[in-house]
């Protein structure tokens, strides 16, 4: 599995940067808890004491934040409710729906603790500690000279320190992240809650009002929210779901603030986001606009579309599909905006003379040149053979995400060589501790596993796969592979042996997932499926070690050009987003994307209204434009736009992983939730500016008064204090 956590691994392998600069206007920035106290936000528009945000050994807002999931959410209650995004609760919610009771489509209000439905498989974090680990992380690479050596060396230490941290509490999480590459280590500890309920959600066409025809663009009407609850054990412990489990006491919750915020107002996030790639090397840029973004791009255009055809056969198969289909056509606009992004920038260029220059610095200097100027030489080497194998791991990672029979069958040929180790020298999916996610994960892939849909894409990853020129080595795409360059092979395989295979039913595969030793071999070597996807693995593995090798080689040559470029910049660094805790700052504002249009920073419930007479997307319920009409805006007004504000837009850093981010004001009160950027903002993972950055949050107003007004859930008004 290392080969097809290549994007995870090496695109991700460099530590990316960005640079300290003036506090105003505000700068490029997702700053680590560490480096808070160093942003000189005072100064920027806060209003009180930065040690409110951020006091280690005290009680500060950062204890008000969650993770939910991969995305953000944070508390809004001393009963554990959570405050996020409908998207990140959307997946739950389809969880829990029938056709009888589709909370996806019609909502879901709980009007008691009682009435909560457990969102199965969710489970939340606390950040309750950090320390930095880097000298026990790179002590197990001293003296190992072989590259991969190197590689599995840290590795296998990062995964000791987790486990010892774990072993200590058993409900907490600990994880070691790479903040900048073959330097520095941090360990991360978390406080899980495994009981998280749904509590309030909207329905679908306000949570997805716009649909994918507004994502990714401004101006938004989107009331992209749900409230969650967590729960604990009596004792105040973490506890799996338990009708005897009580709300979640935090150590601190965000006080919602009614009034919003107006243009130009000083605002800030706290959350959780990904993966930026700031200051990467032109060729890993270059890679990801020529081969990566448009493969992918291309792909999901193909599967978004057949997804959306075999929906309309019957609501079981709609709902099975839902959130494959958001979460597809999610990533492909936002590819769509980064390449877009990328050829206006024209961003390779600019990356390539930027390395031009720091290579003149190196070589105006004899020592620096001796000492540096090899290491660009070994850096290209490395990224090439990279780029050469690129598409190949594409190919087998869309296969097997996106087939659910390949995947399936992938884990039990993974399962079947993983068990024979010691549980500390398997992969982590298969780790004993881990046993409990796993068997909810192949669950979830059962119930969302729709037959059609799974011969629609491996007849088009497969089919493409057989033409691309690179791949012609590989012997199982020989196999699936016509002598006229068509695809009769894949269509006969996706026909037969994918839908006739032992793992197409559940209970088969569960009792060949707990077989002996003899009796998975038997069932590999005699299922077609399964002895193809057994072929598979086998033909990656020299692929594996190669990227063990290729990987173990860029660790010390990175940090090399790390600290030349710091050097030549002479500026502080600060590490680029990894899906730990983080703060960026800026103010509500609009902008122009185009020549002689400026658009403004918030959106009303009029612009909604006046988009519903669309239908499609814009669709609405009826009582939404009944309030409308009434003018039923209760307090939730906004003074100067007599509207009720349903979206708010900013010039904060923010990227993949801050959805459901809470967004606060000047006081650090919460008033708004974020949940997206602009189309021009996308290509923030790659590239920060003021012109174009900017991202969207639904504006506080508009989650109380649609909770209130629309919902008649005026108890969570209540309980957050809204009176």
């Amino acid at each position: 599995m290392k080969f097809l956590r290549f994007t995870a691994l090496f695109f991700t392998l460099i530590g990316s940067i960005l640079l300290f600069q003036g506090h105003t206007p505000p700068e490029e920035g997702m700053y680590p808890l560490s480096e808070i106290a160093n942003v000189d936000l005072v100064k920027a528009g806060l209003k009180i004491d930065p040690k409110e945000i951020y006091n280690p050994g005290g009680i500060s807002l950062v204890d008000a934040l969650v993770k939910v999931g991969g995305c953000t959410g944070s508390f809004v209650s001393d009963q554990g409710l959570i405050l996020t995004n409908h998207h990140c609760a959307f997946d739950y919610v389809r969880a829990a729906s029938t056709v009888e009771n589709n909370y996806l489509e019609n909502g879901l209000h709980a009007k008691s603790y009682a009435d909560e439905i457990p969102a199965k498989g969710l489970t939340s974090m606390i950040t309750e500690d950090y320390r930095d680990v880097s000298a026990e992380v790179l002590s197990a690479a001293r003296g190992v000279e072989d590259p991969a050596a190197r590689t599995k060396a840290i590795q296998k230490k990062i995964r000791e320190i987790v486990d010892r941290e774990e072993k200590k509490n058993s409900e907490i999480k600990a994880e070691v992240a790479e903040m900048f590459i073959g330097q520095t280590y941090v360990l991360f500890i978390y406080r899980i809650l495994k009981d998280v309920r749904l509590v309030y959600i909207p329905p679908r066409s306000i949570g997805e009002f716009g649909g994918d025809s507004d994502n990714w663009m401004w101006p938004k009407h989107t009331g992209d929210f749900s409230f969650l609850r967590a729960y604990v054990g009596k004792d105040g412990k973490s506890a799996p779901y338990s009708k005897d489990n009580v709300p979640y006491k935090p150590k601190r919750f965000l006080k919602v603030n009614p009034n919003g915020v107006n243009e130009e107002d000083f605002v800030f996030i706290l959350g959780y986001p990904g993966r930026t790639f700031r200051h990467q090397p032109a060729d890993y840029v270059k890679f990801h606009e020529s081969v990566q973004l448009p493969y992918i791009e291309n792909l999901y255009s193909h599967l978004i579309d057949g997804f959306a055809s075999l929906s309309k056969i019957d609501t079981e198969t709609e709902l099975k599909l839902a959130a494959r289909r958001n979460s597809l056509a999610n990533v492909q606009k936002n590819y769509l905006g980064k390449m877009t992004g990328m050829r206006r920038l024209a961003l390779v260029d600019k990356k390539k003379k930027e390395e031009q220059q720091l290579f003149a610095y190196i070589n105006s200097d004899p020592a620096l040149k001796a000492e540096y100027a090899p290491v660009f030489a070994d850096v290209a080497a490395v990224y090439n053979r990279m780029f050469e194998l690129g598409r190949t791991q594409l190919m087998i990672g869309q296969l097997r995400t996106n087939v659910s029979m390949m995947r399936l069958a992938n884990l039990l040929v993974d399962w079947s060589r993983e068990e024979k180790k010691d549980d500390a020298s398997r992969k982590s999916a298969f780790a004993e501790k881990n046993r409990k996610q796993l068997m909810e994960m192949i669950d979830n892939i059962y119930k969302s596993y729709v037959p059609a849909a799974d011969q629609l894409a491996f007849i088009k990853i497969a089919g493409d796969a057989t033409g691309f020129k690179e791949m012609a080595g590989l012997n199982f795409l020989k196999e699936l592979a016509d002598a006229d360059g068509g695809k009769s092979k894949v269509k006969s395989f996706a026909q037969g042996t994918l839908m006739n295979s032992v793992v197409s039913s559940r209970e088969k595969f569960l009792e060949l997932f707990d077989a002996d030793e003899e009796e998975k071999s038997e069932a590999i070597a005699g299922d077609p499926l399964l002895s193809y996807s057994a072929r598979v693995a086998d033909e990656i593995v020299p692929l594996e070690k190669e990227y063990d090798a290729l990987n173990g080689r860029l660790l010390p040559l990175m940090a090399k050009m790390l600290d030349v470029k710091k050097m030549w910049q002479k500026k502080s660094f600060i590490p680029d987003a990894n899906s730990t805790l983080r703060l960026t700052y800026g103010y509500i504002r609009g902008y122009s994307p185009r020549d002689a249009t400026y658009l403004s920073p918030i959106t009303t419930l009029r612009g909604l209204i006046e988009k519903s007479y669309g239908g499609g997307d814009y669709t609405i319920p009826y009582r939404l434009k009944e309030l409308y009409d009434e003018k039923d805006y209760g307090k939730f007004v906004h003074p100067k736009l007599g509207d009720v504000p349903v979206a708010i837009l900013y010039n904060m850093d923010t990227t993949g992983g801050n959805s459901g981010s809470p967004v606060m004001n000047a006081n650090g009160e919460l008033i708004g939730v974020n949940f997206d950027r602009a189309f021009e903002a996308t290509i923030n993972d790659y590239a920060w500016s003021e012109n174009y950055s900017r991202s969207i949050a639904v504006d506080i107003r508009y989650v109380l008064w649609v909770t209130q007004k629309f919902g008649g859930a005026d108890h969570l008004l209540t309980e957050m204090g809204v009176n």
